[in-house]
């Protein structure tokens, strides 16, 4: 009888925890981050599967390959690289044959850089950095009509930031530098200004000289010639000639 009543018991213990059992089994989804700014990292998690492929989507830069956690090896991760290209993807996952998929927005760029300080004396150092992990890369050195040489990045630090010095020309004014990216075609433009009394630029107007014309002579007239009287010339009078 006693062992009747045990077996009862247990049989009516697996009936009601069954449906809780159930209850607890977790669907497999894909977990991605609903927003990441331009050229930075996203991560995906896919599970729990006994089997996932790599996830793939527009919005990534290549394929992210799906590695078992520690903790729960049934759930796949992996981190990946999204597009240049700012918009909204869906990313999907093959999960024990079943697609799995999710959305991600992809933010447009913002160039992250300093260029310090706003105002230098002649012949002072101006000093810029940024940071390469927004997704714009420098060619490794800033040109600036206003730098004696090129501003070369030449100090690295942690989580991608980098810096470097020059030199500013002695001749006061404001002057412009550019940042532009190495593989894509935004830029980001800054200014600085050199102290003191910029030269002046304007140019002095173009006189003309007056038009000297010679004056206008009258030719002298020319002098009447004197009458000259023949000399020994016969005298007249009344009554013939002479015998």
């Amino acid at each position: 009888m006693r062992r009747a009543l045990t077996t009862a018991i247990a049989l009516s213990a697996t009936v009601a925890f069954a449906p809780l059992a159930t209850a607890q089994q977790q669907e497999p989804t894909l977990k991605m981050e609903g927003t990441v700014a331009n050229g930075r990292t996203i991560t995906a998690l896919a599970g729990p599967c006994q089997t996932y492929s790599a996830v793939t989507s527009p919005g990534l830069d290549g394929p992210i390959v799906l590695s078992p956690r520690s903790e729960d090896p049934a759930k796949g991760y992996g981190v990946g690289r999204v597009t240049a290209k700012a918009g909204t993807y869906t990313a999907s996952v093959q999960c024990d044959g079943k697609t799995l998929t999710a959305q991600f927005t992809v933010l447009p760029l913002v160039i992250i850089w300093y260029l310090s300080p706003e105002e230098v004396e002649p012949g002072g150092t101006i000093t810029a950095g940024g940071d390469m992990h927004t997704g714009c890369h420098t060619a490794g050195s800033l040109e600036s009509p206003g730098f004696a040489e090129p501003l070369r990045f030449t100090r690295g630090g942690n989580f991608g930031r980098f810096s470097g010095d020059t030199k500013a020309i002695t001749t006061p004014g404001t002057y412009e530098v550019v940042f532009q990216c190495a593989n894509r075609p935004e830029r980001s433009v800054k200014t600085f200004r050199i102290l003191g009394t910029p030269p002046t630029t304007t140019t002095p107007p173009t006189t003309t000289p007056p038009t000297t014309t010679s004056p206008t002579t009258t030719p002298p007239k020319p002098k009447p010639k004197p009458v000259v009287k023949p000399k020994g010339a016969p005298e007249t009078g009344a009554g013939g000639t002479a015998p």
